[in-house]
């Protein structure tokens, strides 16, 4: 499942995925509500902002920490949001 980036699209990528047997879905035009990975990072924007960092170290390490956090329990979900399995 990939959206519609240009990079995406390039022969090379094209290539690599069929020799690999990947069969690609694309996204509808402007759709970041049916992409799972744009879940994530609306819920890793919101867990950084709500510690209000005042540095770059800060924002590092709490991009960091959220990254372990919402991959270790969150994955399913974005998937479920989307509507691609059964809750």
């Amino acid at each position: 499942m990939m959206d519609n980036l240009k990079a995406h699209k390039v022969a090379e990528v094209q290539e690599i995925l069929a020799d690999a047997g990947v069969t690609v879905v694309y996204l509808p035009p402007y759709s970041p509500e049916f992409n799972p990975i744009e879940h994530f990072w609306w819920e890793l924007k919101a867990f950084v902002r709500r510690f209000r960092p005042k540095d770059q170290d800060s924002i590092e390490t709490l991009v960091e920490l959220g990254i372990l956090l919402n991959l270790s329990d969150y994955r399913k979900h974005y998937f479920t949001h989307c509507c691609y399995c059964p809750s």
